[in-house]
């Protein structure tokens, strides 16, 4: 049982890292012109059947030890080579970006209950468990983080790749909880692994896609060659009714604030995404924008 266990271990880092080359060995799309398409997310080569025969032959491998195992590192693989819809928003507004947080910091609270439910589970296996049974152990807490999924459903770029770095991070934490109890003869005697490894990357993790998404940043989009336009481009190409919006930005306390709000209303009306979406940011500051 040692010694399956131990190939199992070995099998469950070399499924992590073959996750990761999921999304190395996926060539960023087609880099495009930070102007006028810049809200219009990078197109993604076409992938056939064949392209899943690698993972495929991975899986059948994992399987051999344990088939939930497989299946997982399949939907891991298929969740993170989902495209978001081709009329997907690419530059992160103030909404996009709180959505994004949100996804990390389920991530970093959910262990207060999905850890419990894990060393129940771990309890109640005794030495004689088999591998299969040992994995489904670790991840039947994942139920509790299908609220990560829910970002796949959003028209911003930003927030599906912040959605799919998080799935990410926690087939790390899954693998990870899967290798601890499998590789001992006693499933709890793999605990302090399970808790010191699972910790640090539910906190460092949660950490560094929190600040990607400060920056308004994504290392998935820039993998994958989704860059909004800089602000330098951005600026260079303001129509006369973003420049106005940018002014009452920065001078909001101005007495004339019913003349900004009229501009805003305006250029709600009237203007561009772009220019709509910096409109009801100049609202919402004006406090005319009511939230249900």
């Amino acid at each position: 049982m040692d010694g399956i266990a131990l190939i199992f271990g070995l099998a469950v880092i070399v499924t992590l890292a073959f996750v990761v080359l999921v999304i190395l060995s996926i060539p960023p799309g087609e880099k495009k012109d930070p102007g006028a398409a810049a809200d219009e997310p990078a197109s993604q080569p076409a992938r056939g059947f064949k392209s899943w025969i690698p993972f495929i032959g991975i899986s059948l491998v994992i399987g051999i030890w344990t088939f939930w195992g497989a299946i997982f590192f399949l939907a891991v693989v298929w969740l993170m080579r989902l495209n978001p819809s081709s009329n997907s928003v690419l530059t992160p507004g103030i909404t996009e970006k709180n959505t994004a947080r949100r996804l990390y910091l389920w991530l970093l609270l959910s262990p207060f209950v999905t850890v419990p439910i894990f060393l129940v589970s771990v309890f109640f296996l005794s030495s004689s468990a088999s591998t299969n049974q040992r994995v489904l152990a670790a991840l039947i807490p994942l139920i509790f983080l299908t609220p990560l999924l829910l970002g796949l459903t959003s028209k911003s770029v930003f927030v599906f790749r912040h959605s799919q770095q998080s799935i990410l991070l926690m087939a790390f934490r899954a693998g990870l909880a899967s290798l601890a109890i499998s590789i001992t003869a006693q499933p709890a005697d793999g605990l302090g692994l399970f808790l010191l490894g699972n910790g640090s990357l539910g906190l460092f993790g949660s950490i560094w896609g929190r600040n990607q998404v400060t920056r308004g940043e994504c290392w998935l989009m820039q993998r994958k060659g989704e860059k909004s336009a800089s602000l330098e481009s951005q600026a260079a190409n303001l129509s006369p009714l973003d420049g106005e919006l940018e002014v009452m930005l920065k001078s909001l306390d101005a007495k004339d604030k019913l003349l900004a709000k009229t501009k805003a209303l305006n250029a709600f009306r009237s203007g561009p995404p772009e220019t709509r979406r910096r409109a009801v940011e100049v609202l919402s500051r004006l406090g005319e924008v009511e939230e249900f």
